[in-house]
């Protein structure tokens, strides 16, 4: 069948079922409209005194956030952290109607970039950000993490090592926060229809358990589920199940206990599936070429077959927070936090593409990974305050213990004409034991890190916050062991004690008006040797310890009228850089080899500006951002870095009707576009995206939302490991959403 009236028959089927879900959710509307819903019980709670860790609860329909906790580990206005954060809100989530974190960070927060779609590696500044984090710890994925039970989003930039417990942020990290429970009864049942038959589900109930003078209990259950085709034949479709929930206890005033968690199964296969076009001469460093895809590697073409090839993961994790109001002006804070994860897969990609353009050398990788994490945070704050000045005082630990098993091989398969959609050797290569699939892993390593670290942090105010000063000290005490189960040999991991920093002052100008600067740092352990006379004799001086370092000074402005007039907005300046870097060069006698360069570099400005204006019948809302930087590489500062976009601008915006004839509608979009970045010596540029969805609420408990995601249907590549091995996002997605919310 021709793709064309292929997609457009599917298009036509996904209108026709989206008709039927309408008349469906209007007719169940007309029926709940026709009983009473029940009178809400007046509220009798007393209220609760919040600790300085717990971020106040915001309802609201806005783009705005006011608080975190990440940045300093105790909750913060924003405005007064000499800290460049973005929080992307339940609202904007919402509105973008977003599955995965991507769809929201392209639009709502400046300098973040995304690197990959099978998961949630990003670039932030210029530098990579691989792994994400889950309510303030690092969180090990190799899949995308669900946002099924996700309340907001945090993107906290520049080295993390001190407010995060882990050096290993250097351009930020990106914090996914889990929903509360709430004391607010309440609920919502979603159903999300979307282009390739897919379907999603997502519920979430909430409320009080427990009312007494001693205890409180607040729950939270979440459950969801998502399940489609997949455009190429190998990923077959999504198959995922998600099951998450959460307590909140409060024993009297003084003390509480919050557990969140989650049991996340994703067995969908998702993997790089197309190749480049290599005809003409190959590029290099200095002459990069624009990546093109070949003319076989259709949205549908796939590098191997759906029997041969599958990727299944069960992820879960707990955390538990104790909090304690030990005196009047004492609180400690003490946190636990558990990760399991298993991996199971074999993959079937392509890896090179030859000269004739149309042949595609291939890999089979059978890949086992075990991860188990365990952190442990104690954080003790005091506060003394005067009429002249308040101290913030806040000092801890943390500790973090993990076990890492990943064993892979890595097979040569029978090469494939692409110009044919058939497989004719494969029958025969996989009747045959191999590597990794009945016969023993090529590769297999385990590691077992230890992290020990302890800090303190000062933040002394004046004059009701006017001027802020910050700084903070933590002392890293890493360790552990690597095993090769293949040679049986065991070595200690390195264990050196070190140093990381982060100083900052703000100045409040206006009362609305806040000026900051900061002064961050990491350091990253690095072993092995660099070469001497020739490539890989690794006969040269050891590495050295790698030093990221952040330099930035910005503006802060608020301004809120009302709940219709506000305004928000920061301007930061920013110079970062990585010390030691490991790469290649000359050893001077004309071979390329191993050393060990000065420093990569990213450097640039952010602009982000945020608004609400009550106009006519309602409101409109309003996100604009801006990145404009340079970077360069170690090896050649001429060279742009690799995944680093010069330029970056992004709306999200929508209007809402609150009165009128066209009470409960919002109409809304955003659109992103980005400049070419280098992606080896390729580059890769992004065109540009434009999202629409329109929403229109009833009744009080009903909603409907559809969301159209790439209108112009771009099919555009994303990330190049090989000629081989690329990855494309998808084109054009629409979904329709119902709402029942109580």
């Amino acid at each position: 069948m021709n793709p064309t009236h292929s997609r457009n028959l599917s298009r036509g089927f996904l209108a026709f079922a989206c008709a039927s879900l309408l008349a469906t959710a209007g007719a169940t509307a007309a029926l709940a409209q026709a009983v009473p819903a029940p009178k809400p019980e007046k509220a009798s709670e007393p209220a609760v005194e919040l600790s300085p860790f717990v971020v106040k609860e915001e309802v609201t329909d806005s783009y705005r956030a006011r608080q975190t906790v990440v940045g300093s580990r105790t909750a913060k206005d924003l405005a007064s952290m000499p800290t460049s954060i973005t929080v992307i809100t339940a609202q904007q989530i919402k509105d973008l109607n977003a599955v995965e974190v991507s769809q929201v960070l392209a639009v709502g927060v400046s300098g973040v970039t995304r690197n990959q779609t099978i998961t949630d590696d990003v670039n932030i500044r210029g530098f990579r950000t691989a792994q994400s984090l889950r309510n303030g710890v690092t969180k090990t994925s190799f899949k995308r993490n669900p946002m099924f039970d996700v309340e907001r989003v945090e993107v906290v930039k520049g080295p993390g090592a001190l407010i995060l417990g882990n050096n290993s942020f250097l351009g930020g990290g990106v914090n996914f926060v889990s929903m509360r429970a709430s004391a607010t009864p309440g609920g919502s049942i979603q159903t999300t229809l979307g282009s390739n038959s897919s379907l999603r589900l997502a519920a979430n109930v909430t409320g009080p358990a427990v009312k007494s003078e001693d205890l409180r209990l607040n729950y939270r259950l979440t459950v969801g589920g998502q399940t489609g085709d997949r455009p190429k034949e190998i990923e077959d479709q999504e198959d995922q199940k998600f099951l998450g929930g959460g307590l909140a206890f409060y024993f009297g005033n003084n003390i509480s206990l919050f557990v969140n968690g989650y049991y996340y199964k994703d067995d969908g296969y998702f993997y790089w599936g197309d190749f480049l076009d290599v005809s003409g001469t190959a590029p290099t460093l200095k002459t990069l070429a624009k990546a093109k895809l070949n003319q076989y590697s259709g949205e549908k073409f796939s590098a191997g077959r759906k029997k041969d090839a599958f990727s299944r993961n069960q992820d879960s994790f707990i955390d538990v927070t104790l909090l304690a109001k030990l005196t009047q002006n004492g609180n400690i804070r003490a946190y636990y936090f558990s990760s399991n994860l298993v991996d199971r897969r074999r993959i079937v990609r392509g890896i090179t593409m030859r000269a004739d353009n149309y042949t595609l050398d291939r890999q089979d990788i059978p890949l086992v990974i075990d991860n188990y994490t365990h952190n442990v945070q104690i954080d003790y704050l005091h506060r003394y305050a005067t009429d002249f000045f308040a101290l913030d005082t806040t000092f801890g630990v943390d500790g973090a213990s993990s076990f890492s098993r990943q064993g892979q091989s890595v097979n040569a398969m029978p090469a494939l004409d692409t110009r044919s959609t058939s497989f004719p050797n494969d029958d025969a290569y996989f009747s045959v034991p191999r590597p990794g699939a009945g016969l023993a892993n090529l590769q297999d390593t385990g590691s077992k890190p230890t992290s020990f670290s302890y800090y303190f942090q000062e933040n002394l105010s004046f004059l009701q916050e006017r001027l802020v000063l910050v700084g903070g000290l933590r002392w890293f005490q890493p360790g552990g062991t690597n095993e090769n189960y293949v040679t049986k040999v065991i070595t200690n991991r390195p264990d050196t004690q070190f140093r990381t920093h982060k100083y900052g002052v703000v100045v409040k100008i206006l009362p609305n008006l806040s000026a900051y600067y900061t002064d961050a740092q990491n350091i990253f352990l690095q072993t092995g040797f660099t070469d001497k006379f020739a490539a890989n004799d690794q006969l040269g001086p050891p590495l050295d310890n790698q030093e990221g370092k952040l330099s930035e000074y910005g503006l802060k402005y608020t301004y809120e009228v009302s709940n219709k007039v506000s305004l928000f907005a920061t301007m930061a300046n920013f110079d970062m850089e990585l010390t030691n870097v490991r790469t290649f060069g000359d050893l001077g006698n004309g071979v390329q080899g191993i050393i060990q360069s000065r420093q990569d570099k990213g450097k640039g400005w952010e602009y982000d500006l945020g608004m609400r204006l009550g106009a006519g019948d309602g409101n409109f809302d309003l996100i604009a951002t801006y990145f404009d930087g340079e970077s360069a590489i170690a090896a050649d500062p001429t060279v742009q870095a690799v995944d680093f976009v010069p330029r970056k601008y992004s709306f999200l915006g929508k209007y809402s009707w609150t009165g009128g004839a066209l009470k409960g509608f919002a109409l809304g979009g955003s659109i992103m576009d980005q400049t070419a970045k280098r992606n080896g010596n390729y580059l890769i540029d992004f065109p540009r995206l434009i999202n629409l969805f329109a929403t229109y609420r009833w009744n009080k408990h009903w909603e409907t939302q559809l969301n159209i995601d790439n209108v112009t249907d771009e099919r555009y590549i994303v990330a190049i490991a090989a000629t081989g091995l690329v990855q494309t996002a998808d084109m054009q997605v629409a979904r329709l959403s119902v709402k029942y919310s109580w």
